[in-house]
């Protein structure tokens, strides 16, 4: 009974004794998001954090931490490890650094998990991406010479040592760990210091998107506040030594805690991940933001700067009476002719003989150009070209295609090809050609044109123009052929470029952008991504 009542009150002994040096944070307002853990008061953590020895319960520790933030600390940190002799530490907004007050709740959490026995979740640690926001934010403000001056040549080993000993517990790099932001969410983290404020969030930096400057009202209320310069340092994060810290630099950053003896990652390891993730993230937004840039200017130059978007050529011509009739003598090759488009084309398709055409031929559709005499008497290769009143154009039984009327106002130049718009092939008379573009007629002689359909060239002209008949075949079941091979284009050629009988219908006008080879017409179609909904400008 003896033994068993001593070891009672020594158990409540130890008990009364850990109640008195361990501080629980729930209901703090400087450390809210560490509720859950408890703080020690022994003589080890007064030693690293010296305010602590005026702490005796929750109330203490909240009003000591912001006087120890806003004095001791920039005394500490600033002029004692940094060198900063041009500080005024009767006011010291400039020199608080994003998450200084996370950094050191979470410093003493760490220091106190063995001596209040506290459990992994109820000691969660700053997240690793905190942490190094803390040290890029002390960097650039000891980068100022307003700031900062003059500098203490081993900084570089203080900013990583700051880092090193906050990222040190293996769960700031998982899932169980508190964001800066969740425990100081007002500001982006900087408290008072609105010049760090206001230099994070500006617009030429690419924090000015975040969220919290919005919240914080950061455009409104820097703008007359004038910054410092920041001149360009080193950056120790990209340093190749290994991170060092002295026994004042660990109490300064109060990271450096045991964490119950387990064994895990060594902090250069950790700072490694970290880095390494960091500057993966950003080389991947950096390809990102190019492949849009990239992809944006190419749909510029598709949309702007081809052909597509170029004015359709106009068609010129003069009156239907100015038209003179062609010489009933015939030259050898193609000569410049006035009049009509369907009226000349049939005029320049002539034999050298003058012979008059046979429009039931086989061989070629069209047939010949009709004789001096047909040609006096108005009709030129099978289609009239007398448009006076009363004249029946219906009557003349060998009149298998009917030309429309307002066709005969031409007053350009028959070519013997055209180079398509869409390959790098050419057009000839007598070629199958299928509908790009859809196209709505001016007048009556020009054809309405739906995509898919196919029209057979009758003759071609140098103002982007040609005639033709429309057939019966779709571009989506044009199956394509090999090309037979071609002479220079002006000569009668050795093989027919199409046997097939020829189609009813008008010869009409269309413009020779709205169409292409039915080779090219299913791979513009499909690959090029201006066509999708879009076509070339209105005529």
């Amino acid at each position: 009974m003896r033994r068993t009542a001593l070891v009672a009150a020594s158990a409540a002994l130890i008990t009364g004794i850990y109640g008195q040096n361990c501080i629980s944070l729930a209901g703090s307002t400087t450390c809210p998001a560490f509720d859950a853990a408890s703080i020690s008061t022994d003589s080890y953590l007064v030693g690293l954090y010296p305010f602590l020895q005026y702490v005796s319960n929750l109330e203490d520790f909240d009003q000591q931490l912001s006087t120890y933030v806003s004095q001791d600390y920039v005394q500490s940190k600033y002029v004692n490890l940094f060198g900063c002799t041009n500080i005024n530490l009767s006011n010291t907004t400039d020199y608080y650094a994003r998450y200084t007050t996370s950094f050191i709740c979470n410093g003493i959490i760490q220091n106190s998990r063995q001596t209040c026995d506290l459990s992994d979740e109820a000691a969660q640690p700053l997240c690793a991406d905190s942490c190094a926001e803390l040290a890029r934010s002390e960097e650039t403000i000891i980068s100022s010479t307003q700031l900062c001056s003059p500098r203490s040549a081993n900084y570089a080993a203080q900013l990583r040592a700051d880092f090193t000993n906050c990222a040190l517990p293996a769960d700031s790099l998982g899932g169980q760990c508190i964001e800066g932001a969740e425990n100081e969410s007002n500001d982006c983290g900087f408290s008072n210091n609105l010049i760090g404020l206001c230099n994070y969030c500006r617009s030429s930096t690419e924090n000015a998107t975040d969220s919290c400057c919005f919240t914080s009202n950061a455009e409104g209320r820097c703008q007359d506040v004038t910054l410092p310069v920041f001149s360009s340092i080193a950056d120790v994060f990209t340093s190749t030594a290994s991170p060092t810290s002295s026994p004042s630099s660990s109490a300064s950053a109060g990271a450096g805690a045991s964490s119950g003896g387990r064994q895990g990652l060594s902090g250069g390891a950790i700072a490694g991940i970290v880095i390494g993730s960091l500057v993966g993230f950003l080389l991947l937004l950096g390809l990102i933001i190019l492949a849009c840039i990239l992809i944006r200017k190419r749909k510029q130059r598709q949309s702007q700067g081809t052909f597509l978007n170029q004015p359709s050529p106009q068609r010129k011509g003069m009156t239907a009476g100015s038209y003179h009739p062609p010489p009933s003598s015939s030259q050898q090759g193609y000569e410049v002719l006035p009049g009509g488009r369907v009226a000349r084309m049939a005029a320049l398709s002539g034999d050298e003989s003058g012979n008059q055409g046979d429009y039931t031929s086989t061989s070629d559709p069209y047939g010949d150009s009709p004789g001096s005499g047909e040609k006096a008497a108005g009709i030129v290769g099978g289609i009239k070209t007398d448009r006076s009143p009363g004249t029946d154009t219906n009557n003349d039984s060998s009149n298998e295609y009917s030309s429309p009327e307002g066709v005969a106002s031409g007053q350009s130049e028959q070519l013997p090809f055209f180079k398509d718009y869409y390959s790098n092939d050419d057009i000839h008379p007598g070629d199958k050609v299928s509908v790009l573009w859809a196209y709505q007629p001016r007048a009556g002689d020009e054809f309405e044109l739906e995509r898919g359909d196919m029209l057979k060239v009758v003759g071609i002209w140098d103002d982007g123009w040609a005639t033709g008949v429309r057939i019966g075949d779709r571009a989506e079941d044009y199956e394509g052929k090999r090309k037979l091979q071609r002479d220079s284009g002006v000569s009668n050629g050795s093989h027919a470029r199409d046997e097939s009988p020829p189609p009813p219908g008008e010869i009409k006008a269309f413009p020779l952008v709205c169409v292409c080879l039915p080779e090219a017409w299913k791979k513009t179609v499909e690959g090029d991504s201006s066509t999708e909904g879009s076509g070339p400008p209105a005529f």
